[in-house]
């Protein structure tokens, strides 16, 4: 070969990860290390200091030479450090602390006792030198119902404060691991093989090929991403470690890199999981409300296995918004934006919990399903002008414990907008789209070669399909202008049903739909103030 011909070997292609199917325990400690070093040395990884919180509880790890344990918060000070198992709880009876066990486990948990995904996070914790791990399901007295809420409230300080915060990925409860074997689909990649030995060192290295983005099966695809806990969990940890065989991955709030060799830098965007801000590009309101707004469309695809987790699990992003937006959050939805955040809309189907936490007809929160904000401006052309008719002028939620912990006691909001009665009329043809069209007021449109849509009304009743035609007294919440077509007009309402509470009458949310044509219909209604419950 000529001297000129220098081959070229990718470092990345040469690392011992592409060698071999699995990787080892010490191998992945060495690469969290690496990741660790670099976020903590580098000027530009400020914002990825966690927020000093001492939790009440912690599990040490074995640093000092003494049995694993709890400790109480009085014994620790506000800056130690430790990790965060996120993880799934799973159907399996698992190691938890309750009142009769608190004592012993203050002074040593049974080795044999810890379950291995615990265990792989204790090791973890153990090999960085990161002398406690919290997890919930010992560092929270689960049989103590006001400790549960206390400490519920407090989930996004937790996490915050973690030095880092560990993710259980793979596993479906907490007896499979931090690493579970995953011999067929090696996390999402669609061709598997090994390559032959070449000619320069006689090795040969794995080849894989991945369907999508490689973060996008972690962060979207992966069991963990469908649990209802986890979202805040890996939204608001300044730094996690995806745990997986063979590879794992490292987020930060500045980069995202594979034990592979893999980098990929951040912007602003909900990017994959994590809240990413641009410190070149200051995100405005319109930014945050969408961004909201979108969070909640993937939170309501979630799983609990407690429907009453439905709130507090949300409790810290909640916070988070209400900070960036200086806004204040009623049951999912917001002060400033209260009308565009009432045009939710129920998706698909999902497995059903028992509501027994008393949410108002109003919030998405009370929804059973996938709930969808597509029917309305947030996904409008860019030449929409958005007028809000609706006005908040009240509202009270009263929690029957913490706030941020339900069951609710009670919760209604006082509002001011125009009314209209609508006869709305559901029909076979337009149920078979997403959302179902309606006739309105007696029409009886049909399909014609010109028109093969020619319906006006389009939404969906939050309890099912409708069945029968009836009228319904409407709520309008906002109106759509487009500048390019002055004649053209779209409303976005809610469908009420009436409700005797003592000889007052209030008003519960049915639905919500989206009307449009050559003049708004909601011209000539009257204005009036009601309370919805």
């Amino acid at each position: 070969m000529p001297k000129s011909l220098t081959p070229f070997i990718d470092p990345i292609s040469s690392s011992v990860f592409w060698r071999s199917p699995t990787t080892t325990f010490d191998s992945k400690i060495l690469a969290i290390q690496s990741w660790m070093f670099d976020c903590e040395s580098q000027n530009g990884h400020s914002k990825c200091r966690p927020v000093p919180f001492a939790p009440l509880r912690l599990l040490t790890v074995g640093l000092d030479d003494k049995p694993i344990r709890l400790v109480e918060r009085n014994t620790t000070t506000i800056r130690t450090d430790y990790a965060a198992l996120s993880y799934c709880w799973g159907g399996y009876p698992q190691l938890r602390t309750t009142k009769g066990t608190l004592d012993i486990f203050s002074e040593e948990v049974p080795s044999k006792l810890i379950p291995k995904t615990f265990a792989d996070a204790i090791n973890i914790a153990r090999a960085l030198r990161i002398p406690y791990v919290w997890i919930d399901a010992l560092c929270i007295v689960q049989d103590d119902e006001q400790e549960w809420q206390s400490e519920a409230a407090h989930m996004s300080d937790i996490y915050r404060g973690s030095h880092l915060t560990i993710t259980a990925t793979e596993s479906v409860d907490s007896l499979q691991g931090c690493f579970p074997s995953n011999d067929l689909d090696l996390h999402n990649a669609s061709l598997f093989f090994r390559n032959p030995p070449n000619g320069l060192d006689g090795r040969s290295n794995l080849v894989r090929i991945y369907r999508n983005d490689i973060r996008d099966y972690v962060m979207e695809d992966s069991f963990i991403s469908t649990r209802g806990w986890t979202l805040q969990e890996h939204l608001l940890s300044p730094r996690l470690v995806f745990c997986m065989q063979p590879d794992m991955h490292w987020k930060c709030q500045c980069n995202y890199q594979t034990q592979s060799g893999l980098s990929f830098e951040t912007g602003m965007a909900l990017d994959r999981g994590g809240l990413f801000i641009d410190l070149n590009h200051q995100p405005d309101d319109l930014w945050y409300r969408n961004t909201w707004r979108r969070i909640i469309e993937g939170y309501s695809l979630r799983e609990f296995t407690f429907s009453r987790d439905r709130v507090p699990a949300m409790a810290g992003i909640t916070k988070y918004f209400a900070s960036a937006l200086e806004d204040v959050p009623i049951l999912g939805l917001w002060v400033r934006s209260f009308a565009r955040d009432l045009a939710w809309l129920r998706g698909g189907g999902r497995r059903q919990m028992s509501n027994n936490s008393g949410f108002p007809s109003w919030t998405w929160l009370t929804c059973q399903g996938c709930v969808l904000y597509t029917i309305g401006s947030k996904y409008a052309d860019q030449e929409m002008q958005v007028i809000e008719h609706l006005k908040l002028l009240d509202w009270d939620v009263q929690w029957q414990g913490t706030p941020f912990a339900p069951p609710v006691e009670s919760a209604q909001v006082k509002v001011e907008g125009a009314v209209q009665e609508i006869k709305i009329s559901p029909f076979t043809e337009g149920n078979s789209y997403k959302p179902p069209y309606f006739q309105v007021y007696g029409e009886d449109l049909k399909p014609t070669v010109q028109t093969k849509i020619p319906w006006r009304c389009a939404g969906q009743f939050d309890a099912g399909d409708a069945r029968e035609a009836a009228i319904y007294l409407c709520l309008l919440l906002f109106s759509e202008t487009k500048s390019s077509e002055p004649n053209y007009s779209s409303e976005v309402f809610l469908i009420l049903e009436p409700v005797e509470i003592h000889s007052a009458v209030r008003y519960k949310r049915a639905g919500m739909a989206r009307i449009w044509g050559r003049s708004p219909i909601f011209n000539s209604a009257k204005t009036i103030s009601i309370v919805l419950i």
